[in-house]
């Protein structure tokens, strides 16, 4: 069976070691440092699901994620953004730009494990229909 495949985007290595550990049994996983690269990546081979740091430099993760949620070919691609940045009005940017769920950082393991699932579970869902 093909793992669902997950674009991981965050310039900190350490941030990407962890969501390895955690994610790379069950998906395939690909690493990006910032939004730009994103939208490459994306561009070259559509992910299942977008793992999106908010701080990264030449385009942040709330650019990133509007500029894919404002293309009809990638409006409809399943976004997390996990970011240390979490007060409400962080948050409600996040969402507002597009964001199926955001998490704040350090987030717990479970929390993303749940988080995916529920994406993927609800992704399936409306395939089926």
């Amino acid at each position: 069976m093909k793992k669902p495949y997950i674009l991981a985007v965050d310039d900190e290595p350490l941030n990407l070691i962890i969501i390895e550990e955690l994610l790379s049994e069950k998906y395939e996983l690909a690493y990006v440092s910032d939004g730009r690269s994103c939208l490459k990546s994306v561009s070259e081979r559509r992910p299942d699901l977008i793992l999106m740091d908010v701080n990264m430099p030449i385009m942040n993760g709330i650019e990133a994620c509007l500029r894919l949620k404002q293309k009809a070919d990638t409006n409809s691609l399943p976004i997390i953004i996990l970011s240390a940045l979490a007060s409400e009005t962080e948050i409600q940017q996040g969402l507002d730009a597009g964001a199926d769920a955001y998490l704040s950082k350090p987030f717990q393991a479970d929390e993303l494990l749940n988080a995916i699932k529920l994406i993927f579970f609800n992704s399936s869902n409306k395939t089926k229909k």
